[in-house]
């Protein structure tokens, strides 16, 4: 009892700290935009989970006191906290296999701060503010429902068909830079087994680095000026949920200079790739 108790005592200071999540405010107009559909989701996921954690919390600290009678699903969730595992109620997105639960809460808490930031966004300056809002993709439940909202946010605002667009990426080295009405911002990202200067992969030894602010930009193959057509000797470099690289999410086109410029294989041989979570 005392191990179940000293993992309570870790996750409530954790949660102490944290507020409601809130809601994204609903109506006839903003319902129909792919992006306000994608971050309600993830909100409302995020908002119910952050609830559920802390009655099973507040039920496992009368428990504890005998002020409470246990159930199935407590003793269940007790017997997981005291092997420091993940309770399988609270499993409702992906993550690796072997994280410790407090590894896991110590995740979610960054999680819950971006959902409530995001909500916060809406209150200040509507949803259209969504576009805008720099997105840890790592930090999103289901990352790739992300960038299908954001081809179909291009798509619909442009009237293109979505089997038109492909994706460009752009690294920024000044953070300052705007983005266009078909970019969206991400952040959080790691590069493994190469570097990214000039928006130019080179490869290296360093084992990982965390790129800047990076910018996803859908290009319709139809309207694409001479400076967005594709160039040859460009790489593709897959995007992986996190560091076990057993979770898929998209791939990025890269240009590349210096040692093994324009050959997929030898970034390959070297593992290039890039993460959206250091969680494995």
């Amino acid at each position: 009892m005392h191990i179940i108790l000293g993992y309570f005592s870790y996750v409530i200071v954790i949660l102490k700290f944290l507020q409601a999540v809130g809601a994204l405010k609903r109506t006839a107009d903003n319902i129909k935009d792919p992006l306000f559909r994608f971050f309600e989701r993830e909100v409302n996921l995020g908002a119910r989970l952050l609830q559920d954690i802390r009655q099973d919390l507040q039920d496992v600290m009368l428990i504890c006191q005998a002020d409470k009678k246990p159930t199935n699903h407590h003793r269940s969730m007790m017997a997981d906290l005291s092997r420091g595992i993940i309770p399988q109620s609270w499993r409702r997105y992906t993550v690796p296999q072997g994280i410790t639960v407090i590894q896991w809460i110590t995740d979610f808490s960054l999680r819950v701060k971006q959902l409530q930031a995001i909500v916060q966004t809406t209150q200040q300056g509507g949803t259209k503010e969504l576009k805008n809002f720099n997105v840890w993709l790592g930090g999103l439940f289901i990352p790739e429902a992300y960038i299908t909202a954001t081809r179909q946010y291009v798509a619909q605002a442009n009237s293109w068909s979505l089997e038109e667009l492909y994706l460009d990426v752009r690294v920024l080295d000044n953070a300052g830079e705007s983005m266009d009405a078909c970019s969206f911002s991400v952040k959080g990202l790691k590069l493994q087994g190469a570097t990214c200067k000039k928006n130019k992969l080179q490869l290296s030894t360093t084992i990982s680095t965390e790129l800047p602010v990076t910018l996803l930009r859908w290009i319709s193959v139809y309207t694409r000026t001479d400076a967005d057509k594709v160039v040859a000797g460009k790489v593709t470099l897959p995007v992986y949920l996190n560091a076990t690289r057993s979770h898929l999410l998209f791939t990025m086109d890269f240009d590349t200079e210096g040692e093994g410029s324009g050959k997929d294989h030898s970034f390959y041989k070297r593992g290039a790739a890039i993460i959206s979570s250091d969680l494995g």
